[in-house]
């Protein structure tokens, strides 16, 4: 399987598992999409490139931070919104956890706030573990084996707290996050009801019917997805509050 993306994202790509190769070598297991490209639900002008790669043993510090400099955004420039990029180490993936657990995390790119992590436990941890879960659900190998047998899935039953964790630090920052947060609870929304990952628009078409009540609010979400990040993000925060609170009763309720 393919990821689905427009001519130069697709190089992008390319140009990125390239450099992971010639710097990590023999080292190096696979690199994954995940997120919007593993879900084949990429939206050009909006989505981030977001992958993951594994590694057989923990790179020293210096490789690590190469690895950032060489990806970062003025020396390969990103044609998406931006690149989210995570390293992992080979007991990470096949450990099943929902810690964060990487040894590189690294964000660059026209309209993402440049990030370098070396440190897992930098930040809240929650969107590693669903990312991971994305992966692992999709399949897709850009190289590497699949990655079903490189990543331990997570149980739903372990997993399902750590998307409460993530709705939670949604409610937390409504006007911060706008439409993403109406999306990101509708693809959990989706997720504690059937057990695996939508893309966000897809999610959000399925929450309609889901949530009858909060369906105005849904559609204008998705209308100000489609038009990219530049439209801004003009969702009501009360509305987007309370769908985030409708989320929540829901979710805590498939826990039980």
């Amino acid at each position: 399987m393919t990821i689905r993306v427009p001519p130069a994202e697709a190089a992008y790509v390319d140009s990125v598992v390239r450099r992971l190769r010639a710097m990590l070598g023999e080292e190096l297991i696979g690199v994954y999409p995940t997120g919007s490209l593993a879900l084949d639900g990429y939206t050009p002008g909006r989505s981030d490139i977001d992958l993951i790669a594994v590694v057989d043993r923990t790179p020293p510090p210096e490789t690590l931070t190469e690895i950032a400099s060489r990806l970062a955004h003025d020396r390969l420039p990103c044609p998406a919104t931006g690149l989210e990029f995570v390293l992992y180490p080979s007991g990470t993936a096949r450990a099943g956890r929902v810690d964060a657990g990487y040894v590189l995390d690294l964000n660059t790119g026209r309209e993402l706030p440049s990030k370098v992590s070396l440190d897992p436990s930098d930040g809240p941890g929650f969107w590693y573990a669903i990312d991971r879960s994305i992966t692992c659900q999709s399949g897709t190998a850009l190289t590497g084996p699949d990655p079903r047998t490189v990543l331990r899935p997570v149980p739903f039953d372990a997993l399902l707290p750590v998307v409460v964790e993530s709705i939670e630090a949604h409610l937390a920052a409504t006007a911060e996050h706008g439409d993403n947060s109406v999306l990101n609870g509708c693809r959990a929304l989706r997720f504690a009801a059937q057990r695996r990952w939508h893309a966000k628009p897809d999610a959000a078409r399925w929450a309609r019917s889901a949530a009858p009540a909060h369906a105005g609010l849904i559609d204008s979400a998705i209308a100000s997805h489609a038009a990219g990040r530049a439209a801004g993000r003009a969702v009501p925060a009360a509305e987007v509050a309370a769908f985030l609170g409708y989320v929540l009763s829901r979710l805590r309720a498939a826990s039980q």
